[in-house]
């Protein structure tokens, strides 16, 4: 079973191409996503696990070799926590478990080599005439990768290349075949401006993930401002 929290955040207005405090702006964005991310943690542990940590919750935080975060007193506990420009979430797991947000956009063309395997190439390219799906696409693949990474913990020790999935053009959670069948990997497309993709250690080598087996809960307005007054 895995259990994801969700927040939607605000959207920043273009600035015109003016540089003028773009650094505050980005810093401020950045902050505010992390922080998200924290209570996001916070309320999970405590609706999942019961867990009222007498200290913040980034005081009881570790990093292992690569940097993937962990509870350094319950490592049994598998978390994983992404965010992007308006949205943010953590996802728990019984076993290590990645996830990866972002907001569809421009494709990064110049990165496509170095993450795509040539049958993931052929597939996104295969969509270059559909600007909309084109961006989709590579996003599904891309968060794909990104939660796969988060998963293994071992950063961009990584070689992107080397596993491969083949994710499909679904508004809902969908399971998504990947190379390495020591993992299984769910997606779905979020208000039709984002991708989350989720990725976890497998428990049994033929064990696929059911849509019944997730549960995600988006935080509401009313619950943000009782987690800031807490």
């Amino acid at each position: 079973m895995i259990h994801i929290y969700i927040m939607y955040l605000p959207i920043a207005k273009e600035n015109g191409g003016r540089r003028t405090g773009q650094k505050h702006r980005t810093e401020q964005k950045h902050r505010m996503e992390h922080e998200a991310g924290t209570k996001l943690l916070a309320v999970g542990l405590r609706e999942r696990y019961g867990l009222e940590l007498n200290t913040s919750v980034e005081a009881g935080l570790s990093s292992g070799q690569h940097g993937k975060p962990y509870l350094r007193d319950y490592p049994g506990i598998h978390f994983n926590i992404s965010h992007c420009e308006g949205l943010v979430a953590c996802a728990f797991s019984d076993t290590e478990t990645g996830v990866d947000v972002e907001r569809i956009r421009e494709v990064k063309e110049k990165v496509i080599p170095k993450v795509f395997d040539r049958a993931e190439q052929e597939l996104l390219f295969s969509y270059k005439a559909e600007k909309e799906k084109y961006e989709e696409i590579f996003y599904r693949f891309w968060t794909l990768k990104e939660s796969y990474v988060k998963q293994s913990g071992q950063g961009m020790t990584v070689k992107l290349t080397d596993f491969a999935f083949q994710p499909e053009s679904d508004p809902g959670w969908t399971e998504v075949p990947c190379t390495d069948e020591k993992v299984r990997a769910m997606q779905c497309k979020l208000k039709e401006k984002w991708i989350l993709s989720v990725c976890m250690e497998k428990l049994q080598a033929d064990e696929r993930m059911k849509e019944k087996e997730i549960v995600i809960k988006e935080i509401t307005t009313k619950e943000k401002e009782w987690m800031e007054h807490e």
